[in-house]
């Protein structure tokens, strides 16, 4: 199976078929909606997920986000049995999905690797803004533009146990890439530090 399909595998895990429907078409069909915007985007099953650091490889980025979803699934059922959390799963997977996705327009294939496109925004603040454009619930845009919580990687702090939960999960799965690969930790654990 491709990566592509698994990932909208676990887009049809959304209940609610608007939101469901909005997911599926985005994954499928990237494009940005602000005519200026002259971005066209690589294919998702190819690009890294970042140039240098966690899943810096050939289709990277959607290894990460099936695992990071897969992870954010996991961590809301331990916590809705632990601690009996009310978790909106519909929200928790549409974040979890799409706070990479726009990633295609932000790298860009090139002789001999990757490099970026020239885009100089942000690729949470771009998703921010495109899911806003396509009436996406505030809390998946919340999702998507806290993924970085406070690592200096975007500009929100996540404020609902959904944007928590997708923060945490992409930390860990980043960090556990890069463990395995052999990477500094610290890099990303704490990028205020000089390693």
């Amino acid at each position: 199976m491709k990566k592509l399909e698994e990932l909208v595998k676990l887009a049809e895990r959304i209940k609610d078929e608007t939101l469901r429907k909005k997911v599926i078409d985005l994954l499928k069909n990237p494009k940005l909606s602000n005519r200026e915007f002259v971005y066209s985007p690589e294919d998702p099953e190819k690009i890294p997920s970042a140039l240098s650091g966690h899943h810096a490889r050939k289709g990277g980025n959607i290894e990460h986000t099936i695992s990071v979803t897969k992870l954010a699934i996991k961590m809301a059922e331990h916590f809705e049995e632990a601690y009996g959390a009310k978790i909106n799963y519909d929200y928790l997977i549409a974040g979890a999905i799409l706070h990479d996705w726009m990633k295609v327009f932000i790298y860009r294939k090139i002789p001999g690797g990757w490099g970026f496109s020239g885009c100089t925004v942000d690729h949470a603040v771009l998703a921010a803004c495109e899911l806003y454009k396509r009436d996406f619930p505030e809390e998946v845009i919340h999702i998507v533009e806290a993924h970085g919580g406070d690592l200096g990687q975007s500009a929100a702090r996540p404020q609902t146990v959904e944007a928590l939960i997708v923060f945490y999960a992409d930390v860990l799965d980043s960090a556990f890439d890069s463990l395995t690969k052999g990477e500094n930790l610290k890099v990303i654990l704490f990028p205020e530090e000089e390693v």
